[in-house]
This record gives structure tokens, sequence and C-alpha cells, in this order.
């Protein structure tokens, strides 16, 4: 036995080394670093924690009001603690600059309300295969912005009171689903010299939706009919509901014979582009409940102080108690969570989208549509 040991002690010494190696050189697990405002967690700060942080670390937010402008440099992963943007607000300390700025790839950011900027709420450039996720964006100058950015997934946020809601420019293969994007003073979305991008499952009730730019015929304004709830509670995710602050959108008057949730006839976009799948509101209860996120009044007055005229909007029927009840529950039993999905090979995937902490549109408004319905009874 110890001549053997003898014999092979070379090999014994060349496997501890490469061991040895092999551990040292292997990177860190990634770790998780709290942000906490009352001073209780890792930092009170959310640009100290990216500052510190390691490419992969997972940054959680404790609930508060932050008035920082960040500066995203590295791949990570930024959620708010409470997964509601509600309670968990970043504010633009320096209103002529974005409130958020990502220049790298594969960086999730989700579930934050962020206002207060002249810029941009979220800025994305020189970023790939990103997850913009949850967020509610209101009060800035573009709402999301997207600039030599390909790749990333922009999904279930709620854009409201910006002067633009999406903007692309130069950007490539992004994936723009199930936002809310409604009552911006400018367009709802805009695309500049942006082809190959997916736009689908949005609900857009803005004064102009898209602007009307030559490139918009160069991306992809619905996806082949796929069996899950879409965005207002149809059976089929394939494109986007068309509204206008009238109530005359497209998706609104449009017909639907076969009552499969989809407008009978393609709806032709600004500059050239077409959605081949309207949505059709074929569970009209489920509209309050998107409206019940939104702040129309809000928006009356933000036109007031521009000077600009308020449209008139189509009234609405009366409805007695017993049917808001019933629309309640009709609601409640169809809700589920909007998921994340990263359409684009190459892009956030999916695996890190379902990781995301969505919020969704769905169980966020039910104890509200009530409220919502009774305001629309007086």
């Amino acid at each position: 036995m110890e001549m053997s040991i003898r014999k092979n002690r070379p090999t014994f010494w060349i496997i501890l080394l490469l061991t040895l190696t092999i551990g040292v050189s292997s990177p860190a697990a990634a770790g998780t670093l709290m942000v906490d405002p009352s001073g209780e967690g890792d930092y009170t700060e959310i640009q100290a924690a990216i500052d510190a942080a390691n490419p992969g670390d997972t940054i959680l937010l404790k609930s508060g009001t932050y008035e920082e402008n960040l500066q995203v440099d590295k791949e990570l992963k930024i959620w708010s603690d409470s997964r509601n943007p509600g309670d968990t607000i970043i504010r633009a300390a320096d209103p002529a600059k974005n409130v958020v700025e990502i220049n790298t790839g594969r960086v999730t950011f989700s579930g934050f309300g962020i206002n207060g900027s002249e810029n941009a709420g979220i800025y994305l450039e020189g970023a790939e295969s990103c997850l913009i996720n949850n967020n509610e964006i209101s009060n800035t100058g573009q709402g999301i912005f997207l600039k030599d950015s390909d790749r990333n997934v922009v999904s279930n946020n709620v854009l409201s009171l910006n002067e633009l809601g999406i903007g692309l420019e130069s950007s490539s293969k992004n994936t723009v689903q199930t936002n809310l994007i409604a009552y911006n003073y400018g367009y709802g979305i805009s695309l500049e010299e942006s082809t190959e991008n997916q736009i689908y499952d949005n609900y857009f009730k803005n004064d102009e939706n898209v602007e009307e730019k030559p490139g918009n015929q160069d991306n992809f304004w619905n996806i082949a009919l796929t069996t899950k709830k879409n965005i207002v509670r149809g059976p089929y995710i394939a494109g986007n509901f068309w509204a206008d602050l009238e109530g005359t959108g497209y998706s609104e008057t449009s017909t639907d014979e076969n009552s499969n949730g989809i407008c009978d006839s393609p709806y032709s976009v600004n500059g050239g582009g077409t959605d081949g799948s309207p949505l059709y509101p074929k569970v009209p209860e489920a509209i309050p409940v998107l409206e019940n996120r939104l702040d129309p009044g809000a928006y009356e007055e933000g036109l007031a102080e521009k000077g600009e005229a308020v449209p008139e909007a189509e009234s609405g029927a009366e409805i007695s108690e017993e049917e808001m009840v019933e629309e309640e529950v009709a609601v409640e039993e169809g809700v589920e969570e909007a998921e994340p999905k990263a359409e684009e090979e190459g892009a956030a995937g999916e695996e890190e989208g379902n990781e995301a902490p969505g919020f969704g549109f769905g169980i966020a408004g039910l104890a509200a549509g009530a409220t919502y319905l009774l305001k629309k009874r007086s």
C-alpha cells in the first residue's frame, strides 16, 4: 500500500493543484444588497449600492421615496422589495437628468414608481438583453427611451402623464408588450430608425398613439394568436388595444363577429405599419380595472396648464349596484398576472422574466375597481 501511494504521489499533487486553481478562479456567488432609507439595510442610497455591487448581484429596495439620479453600468437585478411600484418611488434629484440610466447589458429593473425628470424616466443607451418590467412612470419627458439598444424587453409598465410614453431610436429587435400606455401629452410610442421590434398586447389610449414614421412599417405590431389572456382579458395575445380619449378608438368601435376577442379587420398604424390582430373588448369589465390605474383628472389639469383643450370623452352608461358586483366578480374570475416574456432569441430570456417580480394588471386593480364603477354611477 505504501509503495502504491508513493508511486502515485505526482498524480495526487497534480489533482490537488488543479482543484485549488479551479477554486480560486471560479467567480464568487452572486450576492444580495439591501437598500433601506431608514438605515436598517446595507445602504441608504441606491447609487451607493450599485457602485458597491458586483456584476450579477441583486439589489433590493425597501419601500420609501428615493431622490436620486441613477447610473447602472454593470449587470444587476434591481427590484423593489415590496414588488409594488406604488410604495417604492424613485424621483429625480436633478430634473434635468434621466432618473435611471442604463448603459450595459442584462440589467433587470422592476417594481418602481418613477417621476420628476424633464428627460427620461428610464433611459437605455448601448444596452442589450435588459428587462424593464412592472414600473409606473409619470411626469417625465419620455417615460422609457431606448437609444442604440437591442433585444431588450419592456413589459407590464404603466406610462402615463409623460410627454412621450415610449421612444426608440436606432434600436432593433426589442419586445414591447403588455404595457399600459395612456394619457400621455404627446405620442404613446415613437420609433426613429428602429426596426424589427415586436410591439403587442399593449393598451394605447393617447391623443396620438403612434408617431407617424416611415419606419413603423418595418416593425411588428402583432404576433401569431397565442392562447393566453391578453391585457384586456380576451382569450388571445395577438395585437394591441387601440383606444382614444374620445372613446372612438379602433378597438372601441370595431366589430368582432366571431366573438374571439380580435377585431374583424386589421388596424393601419401611422407610417404604414399594420396591426393584423387588434384586440377587441370581449370582456368589457376589464377596461375599468385598467382605467382605474390611470388619472384622467391629472391629465386634464396638465393640459390646462399647457393651455391645450381637453378632449371630450364619450359618456358612459349608468350601472346599478348589482351590475357593479357582478362585473367585479367577473373580472376577479378572469384575472391572472401578466408575466414578462422575452420573444427574441438572445433577449432577457424567459427564465429571467419569470424571476422578475412582475405585478401585472390584474389583482392590483381589483380592490379599486369597485370604486371606479361607483364613481361612474354619480
